[in-house]
């Protein structure tokens, strides 16, 4: 006897009675280039930048130095406004520590006594994405430190969205898409990875995170620091201001973690705070 698919004898939901539909189309004669597609992932439409294409992620170790970039959709507001960037810190200060055991941590020396996980290490914040160096101790712990973050910022941008245009986030007055203010999805793809397995290439993201916003808006709000290179050799940069070095010394308790590796210890100890000039 031929099985019948479970999802053609319980068309309850909507993803369930979309598979019902189908099966009657093909069962009916009907090509399957003609079959009216079902939930699942939209098509792109034609000519979107593809950011980070949907292939297998790389195997990470303990204590790897990752750079993560998320990248938000058109049409959601720029992220260094006031009210926006207070929003972001709050998403990283929730979750700048993972684990297994304390999901969320609220001193960056608790990162130390705890066992494996994802650890927010430095950030920057421009108008329409983000980067951040994390330290993770796997790929599954990546994965569920990301989705940590971009679910909070996402939830916190739309309410606040829906709060200023006059709307209610009462769960009960109905769909919220519906609603005056909605954004919807934030993010554009899913997010860029790229690892970081030298002490030079974790230099380089740094001053890339805290430099980025000058090649972008052609100048910025800027505080300065100190890179000791070597024990006889040191010079200055420019930091922007929404940057988590700048949240160092602005914020008693800045919305990032400490690492655990060497590697990256060893990179941030170089980064010392400057008197403006």
């Amino acid at each position: 006897m031929k099985r019948i698919p479970r999802q053609a004898m319980l068309p309850f939901g909507r993803s369930e009675r979309a598979v019902n539909r189908q099966i009657s189309e093909r069962i009916a004669g009907v090509r399957a280039r003609d079959i009216k597609r079902g939930p699942g992932r939209p098509p792109k439409p034609p000519g979107a930048k593809k950011v980070a294409p949907h292939v297998k992620r790389p195997v990470l170790g303990e204590k790897t130095a990752v750079h993560v970039t998320l990248k938000l959709r058109r049409g959601v507001p720029s992220l260094r406004s006031r009210k926006n960037y207070s929003l972001v810190k709050r998403a990283f200060s929730r979750f700048r520590f993972v684990s297994r055991a304390t999901p969320r941590v609220r001193q960056p020396a608790d990162a130390e006594r705890d066992g494996d996980g994802f650890r927010l290490v430095h950030y920057a914040v421009l108008g329409d994405h983000v980067h951040m160096l994390c330290e993770v101790d796997g790929k599954k712990w990546l994965a569920r430190g990301i989705q940590k973050i971009a679910i909070s910022l996402a939830r916190s941008l739309n309410a606040a969205s829906v709060r200023e245009a006059g709307g209610s986030l009462d769960p009960r007055s109905g769909a919220f898409h519906d609603r005056p203010g909605w954004i919807g999805p934030v993010f554009a793809e899913r997010y860029h990875l790229h690892a970081l397995a030298t002490p030079t290439e974790i230099a380089h993201c740094l001053e890339y995170l805290f430099t980025n916003a000058a090649k972008h808006f052609g100048a910025m709000n800027v505080v300065r620091c100190k890179i000791t290179e070597s024990s006889t050799r040191a010079r200055y940069i420019e930091v922007d201001a929404f940057t988590s070095f700048a949240e160092l010394h602005t914020s008693a308790d800045p919305p990032i973690t400490l690492p655990r590796g060497g590697r990256l210890k060893h990179a941030l100890a170089a980064y010392v705070w400057a008197d403006p000039r």
